[in-house]
């Protein structure tokens, strides 16, 4: 049995062709003869979408982001720099065919659409629309899905299209890899109706994905002279004093930033994973199993706009700063059993306010730890550091500890014993 054309869908006929398209869909969906076989990479795109269990008949695009969740995705979104070009490229032409022009990332989320009105409308009749996902696991074959799937440029015409909503359109897409890790980025597609069909459609989004490769290719060199041109650099100095009993501070090169209790947890768990943490991760610390990374992205977003992109970066999300931290500094003492240091650094509990779960666990083990080494050392300087914070004041062990240790002649003393008979009644 002969197969349908191969690479791109170019039909003279793009009624006629479609009509054939269907009839070949029904027939291996139905299981009967077929009057021929689907091109092959649409046919292991079928396979791969049903073996999703993706609803041929009624599959719709899930909406994933909302229209502010987009923005910080964008923002961050490393194809971002080339949206430009490829408005240059694509966009008048896609104005000019009645197509639009389509930018994912590599999960097939759509982050950027724009063309011709009329199509707009009509793609958001059908959810082709920006925060919505086109993976082949969650839509099924369509072009943006298939060519993040398989890593090559494709275009996919009508009924080739696995869910029937989408039979009225045809789509290329190709997809962009970063040119320093060779990574997938995301993909470029040019949709439209069928009527608008032209063979010319996937060599143009080929070249237009090859223009934008080109144009990050030339970001890094440029980026390598500056950094070699510059030479060492000092790094700016993000300064966290999150151990008080009172308001916790950031500042960057002494200057104060405001900034928010969330953003302080989320500087925290960067300061503890020095390597980087996945907005996944980083929700499961903040939040629990509730965690969003989407609101996890959104936060990060913010928190770039107050320190500065130079200090919060991404992929994964980490420092580059140098950071001076009361609670590391807290754990460096403890790890090298400096009790002074350690004492004299606690000033509080951690974020006191928190309620993140993994800021409560370290928030309790570094309270736990300090204390435990300031009773262990029957030091008075240490525990009397420890006893003046908010986690000592009324520890009765700490008190005790502190009339036993305190010399008599030491004002400290006559303090120590009152605030004990204060305690024991």
């Amino acid at each position: 049995m002969a197969e349908l054309p191969g690479g791109e869908a170019s039909p003279r006929d793009p009624q006629a062709y479609a009509r054939l398209l269907k009839d070949v869909r029904e027939a291996v969906l139905s299981g009967v003869p077929s009057p021929r076989s689907p091109r092959s990479i649409v046919s292991a795109s079928w396979n791969r979408s049903l073996a999703a269990q993706v609803d041929p008949d009624t599959g719709v695009a899930p909406l994933v982001y909302d229209s502010g969740e987009l923005s910080g995705l964008r923002d961050e979104h490393p194809l971002a720099p080339v949206l430009p070009i490829l408005r240059q490229t694509l966009v008048s032409i896609a104005d000019d065919a009645e197509h639009m022009m389509i930018v994912t990332d590599a999960a097939g989320h759509i982050l950027w659409r724009e063309g011709a009105a009329g199509v707009l409308r009509r793609a958001d009749g059908v959810m082709l629309a920006e925060g919505t996902r086109w993976s082949e696991d969650v839509i099924g074959t369509n072009a943006m899905g298939t060519t993040l799937a398989t890593g090559e440029p494709v275009q996919i015409y009508s009924a080739e299209h696995l869910v029937r909503t989408y039979h009225g359109w045809t789509c290329a897409a190709a997809p962009v890899r970063d040119p320093e890790t060779g990574a997938l980025l995301g993909s470029i597609d040019v949709s439209g109706p069928l009527r608008t069909v032209h063979p010319a459609m996937l060599a143009l989004v080929t070249a237009a994905a090859q223009l934008a490769e080109g144009q990050l290719r030339a970001r890094l060199a440029m980026r390598d002279v500056r950094l070699r041109n510059r030479g060492p650099s000092r790094r700016p100095r993000l300064a966290l004093k999150f151990l008080t009993d009172g308001p916790p501070s950031t500042t960057v090169d002494g200057r104060e930033v405001p900034f928010t209790l969330r953003h302080a947890e989320i500087l925290t768990l960067l300061a503890l994973h020095p390597g980087g943490l996945t907005a996944e991760r980083l929700a499961l610390l903040l939040y629990g199993e509730s965690g969003n990374p989407v609101t996890v992205r959104a936060e990060i977003h913010r928190l770039r706009t107050q320190l500065g992109t130079e200090i919060v970066q991404t992929r994964p999300y980490r420092l580059s700063a140098e950071v001076d931290a009361d609670f590391l500094r807290v754990r460096a003492a403890l790890k090298r059993g400096d009790v002074t240091g350690a004492a004299n650094a606690f000033r509080g509990p951690l974020l006191a306010e928190s309620e993140s779960p993994a800021i409560r666990e370290e928030r309790e083990s570094v309270t736990a730890s300090v204390r435990r080494v300031v009773l262990g050392s029957r030091d008075a300087s240490a525990l009397w550091s420890y006893w003046e914070t908010a986690c000592g004041a009324d520890d009765v062990e700490i008190v005790d500890a502190l009339c036993r240790v305190l010399p008599d002649g030491d004002p400290r003393r006559a303090v120590a014993f009152t605030h004990r008979a204060r305690l024991n009644h």
